[in-house]
């Protein structure tokens, strides 16, 4: 009777997953002949995630993994949803960086899994830090499911998936995050050029709707005094409170990572880390915008690890200490109590990664930000 019932559960899902009503999530049970009959079809969409897909595994600077994907793929990019008690990150499914890639979200109490973008052979990537907005509730990705890379958003239940912006070709939009009322949007694009990569990155912003598409960053050789072509800039984060952009640039075609911030319009650029050593990339903000947290080989280190700094400048404070792991990608969490971050092992960057979280540094101690200015904190989120 068992194996009846079995075979009929799974003939169901399968007409399901044939009928196209999208990916279905199943916790594992004990183990069925039905399961080795059906495992080809059913392997093309269903994700089995158990109640805790990740042992609470600590390092010995005290953070904890939050994921464990299955070999070969990459867990990147955790943001924060508005409340602290989601993330949602990017999962590569063939190595770090390679796609396809989807959008999921992790319930940090109950460490259950949801994919929230469908299966397809598509990149969607997330940038972490101002990805998902507090006052929309809604989460904004970079996709190239229609051919070109355009900015999208979505709901965290999955719903909305709809297209922000709509071009053809070059330049590919990419790493968006909102202003903190969710109006605009601010976002890297990339074009060819001469750099260790072969692209060349610049910061725009655009409305919410897709209209007011503006250049802040290196457009003419008299804009704000920058000379065209002469910097890389790259994921761009707006600050909670809206009053400063931060980026990452260096000096073509091989100079360093530097974190800038500007304001708003791309004027009044200040360099904030101003290390010439070190590479400083991966930048994202504080709840209250007076710290940035970011990753960097700060102090000639084997390996990038997490730091913060008063969004003004001044001495980097080290948060992760992992000689053997390249840690990036951060992100704080709404209570200003945890970092997020992206990490794996060894120095090469094609290693797979997970995700892991870990206490800030007491000493950036703070106030929250005024959300009657900002913007109201809601989220529909249903537990998953």
């Amino acid at each position: 009777m068992k194996r009846v019932i079995s075979l009929l559960v799974y003939s169901v899902l399968a007409i399901l997953l044939i009928m196209g009503l999208g990916p279905i999530y199943v916790a594992p049970s004990a183990t069925s002949p039905a399961l080795s009959l059906y495992l080809p079809l059913l392997l093309a969409q269903i994700h089995t995630l158990p109640a805790t897909e990740t042992p609470m595994t600590t390092r010995s600077d005290g953070a904890t993994c939050l994921t464990t994907p299955p070999p070969a793929v990459s867990d990147q990019n955790p943001a924060f949803s508005p409340d602290g008690a989601y993330l949602v990150f990017t999962r590569f499914e063939r190595g770090y960086n390679l796609g396809p890639a989807g959008l999921w979200r992790l319930d940090l109490k109950s460490s259950q899994f949801t994919r929230l973008t469908p299966w397809e052979d598509q990149d969607n990537v997330n940038l972490p830090g101002s990805a998902w907005n507090p006052v929309n509730n809604r989460i904004v990705f970079a996709s190239d499911r229609l051919d070109a890379d355009d900015l999208w958003r979505i709901g965290p239940d999955g719903g909305d998936f709809s297209r922000i912006t709509n071009h053809e070709g070059l330049p590919w939009y990419i790493e968006p995050s909102w202003s903190p009322d969710g109006r605009w949007i601010v976002f890297e694009t990339d074009r060819l050029g001469n750099s260790e990569d072969g692209t060349v990155g610049q910061i725009w912003k655009v409305r919410a709707d897709g209209s007011g598409l503006t250049q802040l960053t290196s457009p003419t050789p008299s804009f704000h005094g920058e000379v065209a072509g002469t910097f890389d800039d790259r994921q761009p984060n707006w600050s909670p409170l809206g009053g400063r952009i931060l980026f990452q640039r260096r000096r073509l075609p091989t100079g360093q990572w530097d974190v800038y911030t500007m304001r708003p319009d791309g004027s009044d650029l200040h360099n904030i880390t101003a290390d010439p050593a070190a590479a400083d990339t991966d930048a994202s903000w504080s709840p209250d915008s007076h710290w940035i947290v970011y990753s960097s080989d700060h102090g000639s280190l084997p390996t990038p690890n997490v730091f913060v700094i008063p969004a003004t400048g001044g001495t980097p404070i080290r948060v992760t200490h992992d000689a053997t792991h390249e840690d990036g990608a951060p992100s704080w969490s709404p209570d200003g109590k945890w970092i997020a971050f992206e990490s794996h092992p060894g120095q090469e960057e094609d290693t797979p990664a997970s995700l892991w979280r870990i206490p800030a540094p007491g000493a950036t101690t703070f106030t929250w930000p005024n959300w009657e200015r900002t913007g109201t904190v809601r989220s529909s989120c249903s537990h998953g």
